[in-house]
């Protein structure tokens, strides 16, 4: 007996060499020294760390103290994961104002257990009250989604954008441009995934609870929003949710009609 547990004999052959497994395991397993060559890398982001609680510190003295209490975001943001479109710096917002989701080509597919997790504890735990989905033109995911290629394992992913692309072919075909294609395309995903928000449970349900709440507007409200990379502005889209209130009988799981 070791600690109260049972431990079986190393004189056992099969035990002596499973312990000397474990011990080279340990033996081999070694943490990064300080000292090594590629440690400036990550030493330039924490000198970047101290500059900015410095900077912020010296501007607001109650910055950090506000930053620890409690989040209460009024916005969800789901975006795409790309590095030169900074969710909380295209917005105007500080730290603690939107709870960001990101992935590659801002998907919230309803099987994605990821994004509708943070859908569910924005919504329900957080009380956000608006719901933005922000895509960006000269988006890679996008244009990788259009082209004739196999990209291994990201092709299951791409392929949920390929389907908007089927979704709306006939109008994506007409455009003889390729570059105004590519755009219109960044938008009709955009706006497929508001309504892929608007049909799922955690968003109908708070909209019939939000309806019932005296003086009150319905919430979470959905918004789709495009990304100009090459002038920074955004832009709003228009996104038809009678799309989604003339298939009430197919999509509503309510029968207080949340899609109104």
């Amino acid at each position: 007996m070791f600690c109260g547990v049972a431990v079986k004999s190393i004189t056992n052959p099969s035990n002596r060499l499973l312990i000397n497994k474990s011990a080279n395991i340990k033996r081999d397993f070694t943490f990064s020294s300080p000292d090594d060559e590629d440690a400036h890398h990550i030493d330039k982001l924490l000198d970047n760390n101290k500059r900015w609680v410095k900077h912020n510190s010296e501007n607001n003295p109650d910055y950090f103290a506000k930053l620890g209490q409690p989040q209460k975001p009024q916005y969800l943001y789901f975006g795409c994961s790309d590095s030169r479109v900074p969710a909380n710096e295209i917005l105007g917002l500080g730290p603690g104002e939107v709870f960001v989701h990101r992935n590659v080509g801002n998907l919230v597919p309803g099987n994605d257990l990821n994004a509708l997790s943070v859908l569910e504890f924005a919504v329900d735990h957080l009380g956000v009250s608006d719901i933005i989905v922000t895509g960006h033109y000269n988006c890679g995911a996008v244009k990788a989604a259009t082209a004739t290629q196999d990209l291994g394992m990201l092709e299951n992913w791409l392929r949920l954008i390929r389907d908007v692309y089927r979704l709306h072919r006939d109008f994506l075909d007409r455009i003889p441009n390729e570059q105004d294609r590519h755009r219109k395309l960044v938008e009709l995903n955009v706006i497929e995934q508001c309504i892929n928000i608007f049909k799922t449970g955690v968003v109908q349900r708070k909209r019939i609870q939000s309806k019932k709440e005296p003086g009150s507007k319905v919430v979470p409200r959905i918004h789709g929003l495009v990304f100009d990379t090459s002038e920074g502005i955004l832009h709003r889209l228009d996104v038809d949710y009678s799309r989604v209130g003339s298939l009430e009988a197919i999509y509503g799981l309510y029968p207080s009609k949340p899609f109104l």
